[in-house]
């Protein structure tokens, strides 16, 4: 495949199609790598993507970074398709020969731009109808001849099947409870936002609320926008996370009967595995990237207690080894740490009054109960999307839950689906999920390696479906009926 390393624009569009056979809801890695599949496996099926806000590259990931962000997956293992891992690597190297090793963290940038080239030769060369649309999903309505989706845009599309890849959807700012009258402006509710940095005085304090992979982000793109004021992190748990290892460590591996047991049994093994790396002068991470395949087969095994005892008392630590950070990033961070230009301290926000000059008060309550205030000229949501989907302020995930097309999981972290992303709801419905809201049943359900592997899956269930079905229907723009075909490419 002839690609450039230049970003390439997707052709969005804000009219809707009436009728399609599939309309895949998000715009980002797994519904665009869905829709790939379809295309493939489908050459004459019609397509639609709808995406409420498409970015210059694909998701929020890779649409919303700048040019220094970095993957925090090694090149290696970004490849969009489950067959081929490396792609990603080769692509790389074939335009910027020797600048990025395998095991490297390369730019977000470049795989957003990798991955809208792959797609934009996906729509060059496909014999499939394909539309990307813009404009929100608010309500599935299930119909005799499949799924209505009513769009923000007040307009409809009648889909015989639907792919919901919606990413995380968004909880409310971690201040909607707290009482404050101070300027919208001076809250970044998603750091993400083009206007989240705009008309911030670079040497005002402010601060980041969390302390994880989006909080680092933000903190070293201020400082790359010129940001010269103190940064101040608050989070819960008061923990960054830990480095990726050391390049070139042979990777170990290890079987699923090694983690068997309950929580208290899974992290006493992985413990004990971590210990015998680092006695032989290896890095304790790759006892976590050989428990990382079998992940999804022990959190199934575990029942509702189990999984709850995990989220209770291990899943902050969990976290910080599980969601590493490059080496390089932490030794800025630290950098600042000790230059004092950043401060790290454990709390929750427990009040927000104005200030002067459109500034704030910000006060943090610490885990003994003491509370400091700090003048901030903007406080910025770092925090992540909340752990209950139903606190989670996206029309489409709460319509889906209160007309019974969707449930949650027993812990409410997600929502139920069998083994190829079908919904499990209340009502048979042919709609199905890729994606973070598996979380639930899956627990690793966000990054690349595992995404790839669902969109394959789901296209392929997708495809099974509708050509059991195989309806003679009329073309969309007129013309001769048509059926969908048989065969792939």
């Amino acid at each position: 495949m002839a690609l450039s390393s230049q970003p390439v624009s997707l052709p969005w569009s804000d009219t809707a199609p009436t009728e399609v056979d599939v309309a895949i809801v998000g715009g980002g890695f797994a519904g665009l790598m869905t829709m790939v599949h379809l295309c493939r496996s489908m050459p004459q099926a019609r397509i639609a993507v709808f995406e409420r806000r498409p970015r210059g590259a694909p998701g929020v990931a890779y649409g919303g970074c700048d040019a220094e962000h970095l993957l925090n997956v090694p090149a290696a293992r970004m490849g969009a398709f489950p067959s081929e891992p490396a792609a990603f690597h080769a692509w790389l190297d074939e335009r910027f020969p020797g600048r990025w090793g395998a095991e490297d963290f390369a730019p977000r940038a470049m795989f957003g731009a990798y991955l809208s080239q792959l797609v934009a030769h996906e729509l060059a060369s496909t014999g499939a109808q394909v539309r990307l649309v813009r404009d929100a999903v608010a309500h599935l309505e299930p119909l005799h001849a499949g799924m209505e989706l009513l769009l923000a845009s007040g307009r409809t599309c009648m889909a015989r099947a639907v792919l919901l890849g919606p990413g995380l959807p968004p909880a409310r700012a971690p201040w909607a409870r707290v009482d404050h009258g101070v300027a919208r402006a001076a809250l970044a509710a998603d750091p993400w936002e083009a206007c989240a940095m705009q008309g911030l005085d670079p040497r005002a304090d402010v601060v980041v609320l969390g302390s994880g992979l989006t909080a680092i982000d933000i903190v070293l793109g201020l400082r790359r926008a010129g940001h010269e004021g103190r940064i101040r992190m608050v989070s819960r748990n008061g923990r960054l996370p830990l480095p990726h290892a050391v390049p070139g460590q042979t990777p170990v591996s290890m079987p699923l009967d090694a983690f068997g047991g309950g929580p208290r049994a899974v992290l006493h093994a992985l413990r004990r595995a971590a210990q015998e790396r680092t006695a032989a002068g290896l890095g304790w991470q790759g006892a976590l990237d050989a428990i990382r395949p079998h992940v999804t087969a022990i959190w199934r095994t575990w029942t509702p207690a189990q999984r709850r005892q995990f989220m209770r008392h291990a899943r902050p630590m969990w976290e910080i080894h599980r969601h590493r950070a490059p080496r390089s990033v932490l030794a800025e961070i630290e950098r600042q740490l000790g230059a004092g230009t950043l401060v790290l301290e454990r709390g929750e926000v427990v009040g927000l009054v104005p200030a002067a000059d459109g500034a704030m008060d910000v006060s943090v309550r610490s885990p003994s109960g003491a509370v400091r205030t700090h003048r901030a000229a903007r406080l910025f949501n770092c925090v992540g999307p909340a752990m209950g989907v139903r606190d989670s302020i996206d029309p489409l995930v709460g319509s889906l839950l209160r007309s019974g097309l969707a449930s949650t999981d027993e812990l409410g972290m997600g929502i139920r689906t069998d083994d190829d992303g079908l919904l499990a709801g209340g009502a048979a419905a042919p709609v199905w999920l890729v994606g973070a809201l598996r979380r639930g049943e899956l627990w690793e359900s966000t990054a690349v390696p595992e995404l790839r592997v669902q969109a394959a899956r789901a296209a392929a269930a997708i495809v099974e479906r509708l050509r059991s079905a195989a309806p003679v229907r009329a073309a969309a723009d007129g013309g001769t009926a048509s059926q969908l075909p048989t065969g792939g490419r």
